[in-house]
């Protein structure tokens, strides 16, 4: 697991701020098994976290495996239809407008099937988010903050700004590893489908 080592660090330390929000805006924060709002957002994944979802894949019992990757084929041919109905690009990057919405094919009776090799996105999702890069708000899940609702916390900006550029390094040294990077966007439904493996440093 070498390879997956710094990201292992990022996800734990995320887990580890979600605790710590938990525990400071107590039953705001309503994140439970069978909520999955956050699951049927569109969003892109980084190669070194499709390979972490592809070596998850490989171990599931096969009955799980082949049902999860004819949902992902489904999702990413109603993604792409998605898309093309609003005139999305389908680009690195690029965000889709609010309002389109598809269940992530990891998703199954309320519940992921990949949870312990989930992206970093899924681990952070529902506690207020600060970005550095877009340091004008703080986001934060609608079923759990109201809008504009004002949220104290003295310690976020400086947490969170120290998890994004451990994060940016861990990415960094997946680069300059020789990390294979793909010309097309990565989401989960790739990474159920395609093995993301051979992309990652040797």
């Amino acid at each position: 697991m070498t390879m997956f080592t710094g990201l292992l660090r990022i996800a734990s330390a995320w887990e580890d701020e979600f605790r710590r929000n938990r525990q400071l805006h107590g039953p705001k924060i309503q994140c439970r098994r069978g909520c999955t709002d956050c699951c049927h957002h569109l969003f892109q994944i980084t190669e070194l976290e499709a390979g972490f979802i592809s070596h998850g894949v490989k171990r599931l019992p096969d009955a799980q495996r082949l049902a999860m990757e004819q949902r992902a084929r489904d999702y990413s041919q109603a993604r792409q239809k998605l898309l093309c109905q609003r005139q999305v690009p389908d680009a690195w990057g690029s965000l889709p407008p609010a309002g389109l919405r598809l269940a992530c094919p990891a998703l199954e009776d309320g519940a992921c099937q990949i949870y312990e090799y989930r992206p970093l996105i899924c681990r952070k999702y529902g506690m207020p988010l600060y970005n550095p890069q877009k340091p004008e708000r703080i986001f934060a899940c609608e079923l759990n903050f109201r809008p504009g609702e004002e949220i104290v916390d003295s310690q976020l900006v400086h947490i969170q700004t120290a998890l994004y550029r451990d994060a940016a390094d861990v990415q960094a040294e997946y680069n300059v590893q020789g990390g294979r990077r793909d010309d097309k966007p990565v989401t989960v439904a790739r990474a159920i489908l395609e093995d993301f493996e051979p992309y990652l440093p040797k």
